[in-house]
């Protein structure tokens, strides 16, 4: 019976130091594993590698705690109608350790949400997860489509994620392009754990033009994440 119960001991101390192990690795590890554990089991292991120019958008946050909001187009920002879109939200901690409530991503009407991926911590490392829709919520806001997304994380103890200067947090946003011709503004923002200043949208994002001619598979790109942010 003493033998059992110290198994039994031994088997929960392990269960629990590597959940423990699990939240301090998932919460170390930038929104795409630059470095960590082995991945989820099977699947994509990181986020593919945007083309386009990452753009400052803006600053969110007080003195204390803030953050730099980018956007990226994965490719192409001419494409044919009904073609693919992708973009990036980039958060980038500049001053404190700060606490990310909501990441907002905004295209114009007309523009199509396909699917969500942000990276996802888990016991086996990191891996690209697909958000389910009850994950994120679209909002129609006059002439725009909003996406919010929001989430915590951790095995044992649920806590929203925060960034800091090497600790970014990644969303890629895969839209299809409207059927009708022209110049499309779009943009993103945030809203963080800051007393000043915590919640911004910005609409200075890369022009997303359609035109019929233009490149028929739209912005998709594919490449691992690494090294996707040394040039920043």
């Amino acid at each position: 019976m003493a033998s059992k119960f110290v198994r039994s001991a031994t088997a929960i101390a392990a269960a629990s130091a590597l959940a423990f192990g699990g939240v301090s690795v998932a919460s170390a590890a930038p929104a795409g594993s630059l470095g960590g554990l082995t991945g989820s089991l099977g699947g994509k292991k990181d986020l593919d590698v945007p083309q386009g120019d990452k753009v400052k958008l803006g600053n969110v946050g007080g003195p204390a705690w803030n953050v730099d909001v980018y956007k990226q187009v994965h490719g192409a920002t001419t494409v044919a109608p009904g073609a693919t879109v992708k973009t990036r939200v980039l958060i980038q901690g500049v001053k404190g350790k700060t606490r990310i409530d909501e990441i907002l991503e905004w295209m114009p009407k007309g523009f199509k949400l396909v699917k969500v991926e942000r990276i996802k911590g888990g016991l086996l490392g990191d891996g690209v997860h697909e958000l389910g829709q009850g994950e994120y919520a679209v909002t129609e806001n006059k002439d725009r489509t909003e996406v919010r997304v929001s989430w915590e994380e951790g095995l044992l103890i649920k806590q929203k994620p925060t960034v800091d200067t090497a600790t970014p947090l990644l969303l890629d946003f895969t839209w299809k392009a409207p059927e009708k011709e022209g110049t499309y503004k779009n943009g993103a923002g945030a809203k963080v754990g800051a007393a000043v200043n915590n919640n911004k949208v910005f609409d200075n994002g890369t022009p997303i033009v359609v035109k019929k001619g233009a490149a028929p598979a739209g912005s998709g790109a594919s490449g691992s994440l690494s090294g996707s942010l040394s040039g920043s």
